[in-house]
């Protein structure tokens, strides 16, 4: 599968299972985890014809480790607007975190802290870069928030690591500046 059709069905895979699974006549356990071989029909009824490898082709190349195949399932690992249960373990994070944002929004975050706005948790990346790449959705020239996420952590604040993605309810204002 070339690599432009492998990343326009990961982001209809991760619109699907993250956002709208009613969209494609998908019931998800409470965990996030729907049927691949009835993602696989969703998907070839309403798109493009797929296959079960082509999904797992997806699951494996994901850098970011987007979703889980467990036996005949599949979830997105984060990143949801429905509600579900997170299975990520709790970790202790690394010392500094960061976290892409627009310049519109920075004095907001560094007085409110970070929210997860529509989204179930905060997303947070372990390096300046790929918190600049992901920034980047939202603003051409977008900041880069570092999270003093160690001290966050023994002030009661639980992280989640989902592959390369750590995750947390929300970061408080005093644990934040910017870079």
């Amino acid at each position: 599968m070339e690599d432009r059709r492998r990343v326009k069905l990961s982001k209809l895979i991760s619109y699907i299972l993250r956002h709208h699974p009613e969209k494609y006549g998908l019931t998800l356990d409470r965990y996030g985890f729907a049927s691949l071989q009835e993602l696989v029909g969703a998907i070839s009824q309403k798109k493009k014809r797929v296959s079960e490898q082509d999904i797992k082709r997806v699951v494996e190349k994901s850098e970011k480790k987007r979703f889980e195949i467990k036996g005949d399932k599949i979830r997105a690992t984060y990143g949801h607007t429905i509600e579900v249960e997170q299975v990520s373990p709790l970790v202790e994070p690394p010392e500094i975190l960061f976290h892409g944002t627009s310049r519109r929004k920075v004095e907001t975050i560094l007085q409110d802290g970070l929210q997860p706005m529509k989204r179930q948790y905060v997303h947070l990346c372990q390096t300046e870069q790929e918190a600049y790449r992901v920034g980047r959705r939202k603003d051409t020239n977008p900041v880069v928030l570092q999270i003093r996420s160690r001290d966050a952590f023994g002030e009661g604040i639980e992280f989640r690591k989902c592959g390369s993605v750590y995750i947390a309810k929300q970061i408080p204002g005093k644990f934040i500046k910017q870079n």
